[in-house]
């Protein structure tokens, strides 16, 4: 019964509701971008280091300005950051689609690579607040079902944004499909528009003191400082480098290479990508359903390690249901990961820095991206792998890394945290029962 009035009660704050829509549209749309951007690379040019190049030219950006993107989240109004940076992708997408029916292409590689890191930039502005958001539009006690809902709204965009690519390879031009996406980001400004924060948050950014405001860099090194002085968030952010490194590139660009090696239309690829989103939305109703495995986090290594396994089995895809099944449990595990790590690392950190912490994991797990598109390219161009290897052996070492946290003795004991047990103690039923 508590379950069920807390999500009851979190459906009935307006704010959270525009939120979770707003979020299903835009990143339905930035879904469907990633794999139409992929596809049209492969399509057109055939090329395996024009991906690799694009893709590396999105990471960069997000690179090099997620840190500030964090220092911005704690300093300004968080709805305004969204809706400024969804309102850009729309822009960017809308004029590169203008040039593709007006140049026919002339201007490939560098229109692509241009597009990558507009993209890449105003992207990495988005995601620090839209992760340091939610404490500002719900209670504490509603925080772990309401992290569990945005995952699940994420997760079924996950679904809808490869549906909505296959539909339009199937039926209409490059240049309207990329217009057809920034129209989608614009209706995704208006959900983010009516948001309202609470009170207390909007007075503490608009009437803060000039003089407590220091430097972005000193803003940027005060929340690495907080970050590495507490053990197990630096346990969870190495941890989140190294396995999306094995994960980034060989899935980014493995799949939509393995694809076309084996004769298969953008269609199949649509396909596996909503095999993954319908295995994110299962993985985070199982994750609610078993209270965000509280009491049992010494689980997620081993769900880590399916990860991988998921990865690897790729390698041997011959028929196209093997291989959603592959993608299933990737997603599902995906998922199973993220919404409880993400909970804990809200529980645990003060609001005054969650916006600094949650960009330095976005970085983080961003952070090796270009250096696994770049050996993945390398490797493909060289002869040296193919892409079915990538996956198999980006797999393996995947399913290393998760599994190796079960070694180390501050991981176990994470969830003997203060604030975490409090929270624990207090809201017994916080995160259960998503089905009501």
């Amino acid at each position: 019964m508590t379950s069920q009035r807390g999500n009851k009660a979190l459906w009935r704050n307006s704010s959270f509701a525009l939120l979770w829509c707003g979020t299903i549209l835009s990143a339905m749309a930035d879904g469907a971008f990633f794999i139409l951007l992929s596809w049209f690379i492969v399509d057109v040019t055939g090329s395996e280091a024009m991906l690799g190049t694009t893709l590396i030219c999105m990471s960069i950006p997000r690179l090099l300005f997620m840190l500030a993107g964090g220092v911005a989240a704690d300093r300004w109004n968080r709805k305004w950051i969204m809706f400024l940076s969804i309102l850009a992708r729309g822009l960017i997408l809308a004029g590169f689609s203008l040039m593709l029916m007006n140049e026919n292409n002339s201007f490939l590689p560098i229109s692509a690579y241009v597009l990558a890191v507009l993209f890449g930039t105003v992207d990495a502005f988005f995601w620090p607040a839209r992760s340091s958001i939610l404490p500002s539009l719900v209670t504490r006690e509603q925080l772990a079902p309401a992290n569990s809902m945005m995952e699940i709204s994420q997760q079924i965009s996950m679904v809808g944004g490869p549906v909505v690519s296959a539909l339009l390879i199937k039926t209409t031009t490059y240049p309207v499909m990329f217009l057809i996406l920034g129209v989608a980001f614009f209706a995704g400004t208006l959900f983010i528009l009516s948001l309202r924060l609470n009170p207390s948050e909007q007075e503490s950014k608009e009437h803060e003191p000039a003089a407590a405001k220091t430097s972005y860099l000193k803003d940027i090194m005060g929340g690495i400082r907080f970050t590495f002085s507490v053990p197990i968030l630096c346990i969870i952010f190495v941890t989140s480098l190294f396995t999306n490194m094995m994960f980034s590139g060989p899935i980014n660009m493995g799949i939509p290479l393995h694809v076309k090696d084996l004769g298969w239309d953008g269609s199949s690829y649509s396909s596996l990508s909503m095999s993954l989103g319908i295995g994110t939305i299962v993985g985070g109703i199982l994750t609610g359903l078993w209270k965000g495995f509280r009491g049992k986090f010494i689980l997620l290594p081993v769900i880590l390690g399916f990860m991988g396994v998921g990865m690897s089995s790729l390698f041997f895809m011959q028929q196209l249901t093997f291989g959603l099944i592959s993608m299933f449990l990737i997603g599902m595990t995906l998922t199973m990961t993220n919404i409880p790590l993400i909970t804990y690392i809200q529980t645990i950190v003060p609001a005054n820095v969650l916006g600094r912490v949650m960009s330095l994991l976005s970085l983080m797990s961003i952070g090796f991206g270009p250096v696994s598109y770049a050996l993945c390219s390398y490797l493909l161009e060289a002869k040296m792998a193919t892409p079915g290897l990538l996956l198999f052996s980006g797999g393996i070492i995947f399913t290393c890394i998760g599994l190796s946290l079960l070694f180390i003795p501050a991981y176990r004991k994470m969830e003997q945290h203060p604030d975490w047990k409090r929270t624990t103690v207090e809201t017994p039923a916080a995160s259960t029962s998503l089905s009501s």
